[in-house]
């Protein structure tokens, strides 16, 4: 699958703004859930395992423990579940996780020995998970707080109860380990804001470089394309008008005349590909490319999609348009295709991007030619997936085939 859509809604955004936190994206969200899941599960596993471990018969105080264990448990297998299929996890629903997480790890202690167990060890994850998602430091310390009174309180109430003020060394070791609280959280809770700040420096620097790309686009299609265009409109023009007796004449002005239409499709990929950062599908785009090819080239383009185009990263729909783009230019100019085929297949877990071609194909070093096909299996590298290529040849056109698994392109490159 693509990935999990977890996402915030503008109420839970409201929310974490009145606890004084930062915004928390899908990204850290989704993190946040799965990882509390996953170490939930195994503390719940283990105490299962401590409650009937070396015991042989079975009496009220094992039932009590037993329930105390199986309710979390049937609430996380709940999350999972809504996880697994892929419905939306949000804010809320995090903070009432821990919330769940702090009053289950006070009723193992009190149920397990009280403060003489080492399940208050819970605490560190438990803490951890909410400093790293609520990165707050204000929202953190109340919270500690919370968690290590609590604490204290069980230490105290539960049997055998802990005697406070006694001065003797339990005492220490309770200060100690309500200390550690504190020091894990803040040590999570400044590196998760440190980490989130960077974040968020690369997402405004890439907007920023996006918007540029975007203006960039537009201003070549307003000056250098419509010049290109002028000067192709003009030698059409001057052939049309040239003495055909002067054979001399008629070869240059077609020679220029075909490299204006090179010069016009070569200018279409900062043009075109400022709508890929606009935030328009990869199909829909590479369809308006196409028409345009066949309107400079006289080149028939049909373009297939099989599957539902899925929510893909802006770069990897840019590195994408890239390799067609430079497909494309390879056959126009080498090929002496008749007609060319776009194939678009979004399966399940990876797309199938193929370019394919009527033409003679290619030569036997084609390898060795240019830096067009490096230059679209490095694009392809750094999509994370890889670059196919059938040379063809006698009688069968070329064929450039891009695969690519969407768990590592969401990876690799940022949305």
């Amino acid at each position: 699958m693509p990935g999990l859509d977890i996402s915030t809604t503008r109420s839970d955004a409201l929310f974490v703004s009145r606890l004084g936190n930062t915004a928390v994206d899908t990204g850290e969200l989704r993190y946040g859930v799965m990882v509390s899941v996953w170490v939930r599960w195994v503390a719940l596993i283990a105490c299962m395992v401590g409650v009937y471990y070396r015991t042989d018969s079975l009496d009220y105080t094992i039932l009590l423990k037993t329930l105390v264990v199986l309710i979390p448990l049937v609430g996380n297998a709940c999350v999972h579940y809504r996880i697994r299929r892929n419905q939306a996890v949000s804010v809320r629903l995090l903070l009432a996780l821990s919330i769940a997480d702090m009053m289950f790890i006070a009723g193992v202690i009190a149920a397990f020995r009280g403060f003489n167990s080492a399940l208050f060890l819970l605490y560190y994850p438990a803490l951890a998970i909410f400093a790293s998602v609520f990165t707050s430091t204000r929202l953190c310390l109340v919270w500690t707080t919370l968690a290590s009174v609590t604490y204290a309180v069980v230490s105290v109430l539960a049997e055998p109860g802990l005697d406070i003020g006694d001065g003797d060394r339990d005492d220490l070791l309770l200060a100690a380990r309500i200390v550690s609280f504190y020091t894990v959280v803040m040590i999570v809770n400044q590196i998760s804001r440190h980490e989130r700040m960077n974040k968020r420096n690369a997402i405004e620097r890439e907007q920023a470089l996006r918007e540029e790309q975007i203006e960039l686009s537009q201003a070549i299609h307003d000056t250098i394309a419509q010049s290109a265009y002028m000067i192709g409109w003009g030698l059409e023009t001057a052939i049309d008008l040239a003495d055909r007796s002067n054979q001399e004449l008629i070869s240059k002005l077609e020679a220029t005349y075909a490299l204006s239409r090179s010069a016009m499709w070569e200018v279409r990929l900062p043009i075109d590909i400022g709508l890929i950062f606009e935030g328009r599908e990869l199909n829909g785009v590479l369809r308006s490319h196409a028409a345009t090819f066949t309107e400079i080239t006289s080149l028939p383009i049909e373009v297939f999609q099989s599957g539902d185009e899925p929510r893909l990263p802006t770069a990897t729909r840019a590195l994408l348009f890239s390799i067609a783009h430079n497909s494309l230019t390879n056959a126009f100019r080498h090929s002496q295709a008749g007609a060319i085929t776009i194939s678009l297949d979004f399966n399940v877990d990876h797309l199938r991007m193929s370019i394919v071609d009527d033409g003679l194909g290619m030569p036997a070093d084609y390898a060795e030619r240019g830096h067009g096909l490096r230059n679209m299996q490095r694009d392809a590298q750094r999509a994370g997936g890889s670059l196919e290529v059938d040379p063809g040849g006698s009688g069968r056109g070329a064929a450039i085939t891009c695969v690519v698994p969407y768990d590592t392109a969401q990876r690799r490159l940022p949305t």
